[in-house]
């Protein structure tokens, strides 16, 4: 089990943005993703900073847990945002989208480049 991704679960938790229970459920599907499947598929979201050329982010979560978190964003909150700036997509929808097809999308905004893809 990877201790950063679980930091990760318990920091939402500890910043109220799940409840106690949600953060159960989603470390059950942790455990249970590298204890059934064996998978080291992994969904990756990766900001890059072209003024800088350094990645401000690299999140990467198991496929199936990246699903399951999912179904805890809210229509309301789907919405991209990189700083303050809006990105005109639906991160639920492209979620959804990149785990079914295996595509990778590319996002360029003033500065960024922010890739979501499916790594083996």
């Amino acid at each position: 089990m990877d201790k950063a991704e679980v930091t990760k679960i318990l920091k939402l938790v500890a910043d109220g943005k799940i409840s106690p229970e949600q953060g159960t459920d989603l470390l059950g599907e942790f455990v249970e993703t590298y204890s059934t499947t064996g998978s080291k598929r992994k969904f990756n979201i990766e900001v890059f900073n072209m003024n800088s050329g350094k990645i401000e982010a690299n999140i990467k979560l198991p496929v199936r847990l990246a699903s399951f978190v999912g179904n805890f964003i809210k229509e309301k909150d789907a919405d991209f945002k990189i700083g303050n700036e809006k990105i005109d997509m639906n991160i639920k929808e492209v979620l959804e989208e990149v785990i079914k097809t295996g595509e990778s999308v590319e996002i360029e905004t003033d500065g960024r480049r922010i890739t979501i893809r499916i790594e083996d």
